[in-house]
């Protein structure tokens, strides 16, 4: 059983279907972080479209509510973390520089032609990571 796991989420379907697979690595002793990347781009957007501060902050976490209902709903323990940057690069980052011992991220189960030519955030976090990564489809 994994002590510290990180849940890369964007609030999709595919997020929370990871979500859940989590229970099958932790106990009671573990928590999960959930990891939200703001994309560097789309931060200029919020910024240029909405009101900066807290209310951008409550959007965001409003995209991962239904984790959080998941997680509590389970009793486990989580906290939210929101960083900017490019999603693989930095949840490679934060898998890498912080006490995790595991990722898990889910994946939109591109064609192996879509993936070559697109790339794919779970892809590029399984090479690089430091630690076990756990893909769920």
């Amino acid at each position: 059983m994994y002590k510290k796991i990180l849940l890369a989420a964007d609030g999709s379907e595919n997020s929370y279907r990871a979500a859940e697979e989590t229970l099958n690595f932790i106990d009671g002793n573990s928590e999960v972080t959930i990891l939200n990347v703001i994309n560097t781009n789309d931060s200029k957007d919020d910024v240029l479209h909405n009101t900066p501060g807290e209310s951008m902050n409550a959007k965001r976490k409003e995209k991962l509510q239904s984790i959080i209902d998941f997680y509590e709903t389970n009793n486990i323990p989580y906290k939210v973390q929101f960083e900017h940057g490019t999603p693989n690069e930095t949840v490679v980052k934060i898998a890498n520089s912080e006490k995790h011992q595991a990722v898990v991220l889910g994946t939109r189960g591109l064609n192996g032609l879509q993936e070559m030519v697109l790339g794919s955030v779970s892809h590029k976090v399984a090479k690089r990571a430091e630690i076990p990564v756990i893909i769920v489809k």
